[in-house]
């Protein structure tokens, strides 16, 4: 059957590179894509892989007997959008009715197994963004030979919101989830689906940046996800950032009363205009309103039944390989922390001492060590806490369940020094798309997009070559695995770097009894 399968797979793809258009025939019916003749890679954008109603499970996608004209996005799912958007970049038109992917296919015969399957999750404080940004353009990735998964789940309180009269109507007696369920709804489409693609189910790395990344960790610690992939990478993400439902359930209180809807009344909740459920959710969500945010995960003892970082020490996640890194600047771009920052090392004491009330004394000392500036210990301290730290912790804990590999990307433009490895600086270097506005003045002279180009050669091949073979490789460059005392270092030199999580991570690792 699946030499049968791969013979069919062959004769379209031959087909696509020659004629007009492309027709691949999936579960719920044909879809048209089309084809990249500079990189000879097939995209099919906005294929519906479910459909939503509101505050319920996603449910099968319509079945369509004509074929689906899949050359353009679909629409994105209903947000005020992330800052890239806010800046000029593309996001598609929004509409509840959101539940769609987009696919890029080397136009080649798969081989005998099929083309290792990459599906990323995009980030935007779970309030934001869209697998059709043009930033996320996986043509690059895929002329790897790689099939490369995009896609959009329910943000905000369309996703994430918790009410116990949601828990009551669920036979599972879940809420605050929708966004976690769409994710593995499309995880589940692309076992059904995506053979037909050339690609194989039974190679399939989840990949994701910022909330991307923490949905990914979400996923490894998911009962409903087990799988449905087979290697994780975690980017800038981590596994902390989930909520018990008793917070989610304080939180719907008041927005009740900002809504006009009595906690109990479902009906009243799903007449609201969507813009209203909008207006719900701060205008700007990165940094410290993200930490506030109630949009986030939630332990519904269903999608979630423990905290991420309990699951992945238990072993739930075993046999998975992961790949987790962040950024080294990470929070160098946080508006808020310029202006409201501290500019003393008083006023950082007292942020320490509130964050972390038993240790901020050896914090405050070390980081005096490592700064001149308390505005630079500042940024490190929050870069360390929000994300940087996370995400290593992550690689760590699942190191004594699977092979398990950290990176730091330490790459700055030489045009913006000043703004360091920050937040999404990873994101136009993975998939190639550096002149994709805004970032495209981050490598607008000659040098620069050199410069970034080295970047990005090293980590498409890193990141193919573990979803091919679960070992991050770039030619002689293969990353070391956690406790072997090193990290990866990606910049216009990679290379290996001392573990950098004992001496930046030194208060996580007491707070998490011990971490390794």
């Amino acid at each position: 059957m699946k030499r049968f399968g791969w013979g069919v797979a062959c004769l379209v793809l031959g087909w696509a590179a020659a004629g007009p258009g492309l027709f691949v025939a999936t579960t719920e019916g044909p879809v048209r894509g089309g084809y990249d003749p500079a990189h000879n890679v097939l995209y099919f954008r906005g294929i519906p892989y479910a459909k939503a109603e509101r505050w319920k499970p996603p449910a099968p996608p319509p079945v369509h007997e004509r074929p689906l004209d899949a050359r353009a996005p679909g629409p994105a799912c209903p947000q005020r959008g992330v800052i890239t958007a806010r800046l000029g970049g593309f996001l598609p038109e929004q509409s509840e009715d959101c539940l769609n992917l987009n696919i890029w296919t080397p136009a080649l015969p798969p081989p005998p197994e099929g083309w290792p399957v990459m599906v990323f999750l995009h980030g935007g404080s779970f309030t934001g963004g869209s697998g059709s940004e043009a930033v996320y353009d996986g043509t690059q990735l895929a002329a790897h030979g790689v099939v490369v998964v995009t896609l959009n789940y329910r943000l905000g309180p369309l996703g994430f919101l918790a009410l116990p009269a949601l828990a009551a109507e669920d036979p599972h007696g879940s809420t605050g989830n929708y966004g976690l369920l769409d994710q593995i709804a499309a995880l589940r489409w692309v076992q059904r689906n995506i053979r037909a693609f050339g690609g194989n189910p039974e190679n399939v790395t989840l990949f994701g940046q910022s909330a991307g990344g923490m949905s990914v960790c979400s996923l490894m610690a998911s009962p409903l996800a087990k799988g449905l992939f087979h290697k994780a990478i975690i980017q800038s993400g981590g596994c902390v950032y989930v909520r018990t439902l008793e917070e989610g359930y304080r939180d719907a209180a008041r927005l009740a009363e900002a809504v006009g809807c009595a906690l109990e009344d479902l009906a009243c909740w799903r007449s609201l205009p969507v813009q209203a459920l909008l207006e719900m959710v701060p205008e700007e969500t990165a940094g410290e309103v993200f930490l506030q945010s109630p949009y986030k995960p939630h332990l519904d003892g269903y999608v979630l039944d423990r905290p991420p970082l309990e699951a992945l020490r238990a072993g739930r996640a075993a046999g998975v390989p992961l790949l987790a890194g962040a950024n080294a600047d990470e929070w160098r771009l946080e508006l808020f922390s310029f202006v409201f920052g501290p500019r003393a090392w008083s006023a950082l004491q007292d942020r320490l001492r509130a964050n972390l009330p038993e240790g901020w004394a050896e914090l405050l000392a070390r980081y005096r060590a490592r700064f001149e500036d308390p505005l630079d210990a500042y940024f490190a301290y929050q870069t360390e806490r929000v994300l940087f730290c996370p995400s290593l912790e992550a690689a760590r804990l699942q190191a004594a369940h699977a092979p398990s590999y950290a990176y730091v990307l330490t790459y700055r433009s030489p045009l913006f020094t000043e703004m360091g490895s920050f937040h999404g600086l990873d994101l136009p270097l993975l998939f190639g798309t550096h002149q994709v506005w805004p970032f495209w003045s981050l490598f607008a002279t000659a040098d620069a997009y050199r410069q970034a180009r080295r970047v990005t050669e090293t980590m498409q091949r890193l990141w193919v070559n573990f979803a091919r073979t679960g070992v991050p490789r770039s030619g002689w460059l293969e990353a070391p695995r956690v406790g072997s005392g090193f990290a990866l270092r990606l910049d216009t030199r990679s290379g290996w770097m001392p573990d950098p999580y004992p001496e930046r991570c030194f208060w996580r690792q007491s707070q998490q009894g011990g971490i390794r």
